[in-house]
């Protein structure tokens, strides 16, 4: 085995080993420095079983706390005319 491969295989090891369950993240929302019903919601649609990176639930909670296209705001018009 080269030197590259040897590090590829280690680094991949180790990211599986950082890896978590959904339950644990939102149990350790305070290490994200989050509350965990902020946890919870950025990971709403994934399985219970799914192990995640730290990057991968970093990146969903960025994408669930600051959406980048704002709703736009409806005004209420008076229908009489």
């Amino acid at each position: 085995m080269s030197t590259t491969r040897k590090e590829k295989l280690a680094a991949a090891v180790q990211d599986d080993l950082n890896k978590r369950t959904k339950q644990e993240w939102i149990e350790g929302a305070a290490a994200l420095k989050h509350e965990r019903f902020e946890v919870a919601g950025a990971l709403f649609d994934y399985k219970a079983d799914v192990l995640l990176s730290q990057q991968e639930v970093q990146n969903r909670l960025d994408a669930y706390l600051r959406p980048a296209a704002q709703k736009e705001e409806t005004l209420n018009v008076d229908s009489k005319g």
